[in-house]
C-alpha cells in the first residue's frame, strides 16, 4: 500500500547519515538492528534490519514492542522484539520504522 504523499515521509541525508523527513522528537527515537532469528519476516523485519524505536510510544498488543532483557553480550543487556508483554522485562518503546538494508 502507497501512503498518499502528505503522509508519506520523504528520504534525506544529513551530516552522512540517511533519514526520514517529518519525525518530531528525534532526539528520543533510538535505532537496533535486527538479529537473524527471522521471527517476524511477516512484518518485513529480516536480520540486520535496521528498527526505529519510539520510546514515548505506548505497549499495545499485536504490535512491534521492544523489551530489554536480562541477557548481557559484550557488556550491554539485550533488547528483545514481541509482540506479547515479556513477564520480567522491562519496556522499552515501539518500533515505528524497520529499514532493510540489501548491501
Amino acid at each position: 500500500m502507497i501512503l498518499p504523499a502528505e503522509k508519506q515521509h520523504s528520504l534525506i541525508m544529513s551530516g552522512g547519515l540517511l533519514g526520514f523527513e517529518g519525525y518530531h522528537n528525534l532526539k528520543d527515537l533510538f535505532c537496533v538492528h535486527a538479529n537473524g532469528d527471522n521471527n517476524f519476516l511477516l512484518y518485513g523485519i529480516a536480520e540486520n534490519s535496521l528498527l526505529i524505536v519510539d520510546p514515548k510510544k505506548p505497549f499495545r498488543k499485536n504490535e512491534l514492542n521492544v523489551f530489554e532483557t536480562d541477557t548481557i553480550i559484550n557488556g550491554e543487556k539485550q533488547l528483545k522484539l514481541s509482540l506479547t508483554r515479556l513477564d520480567g522485562c522491562p519496556f522499552m518503546g515501539r518500533v515505528i520504522m524497520s529499514v532493510s538494508q540489501f548491501s
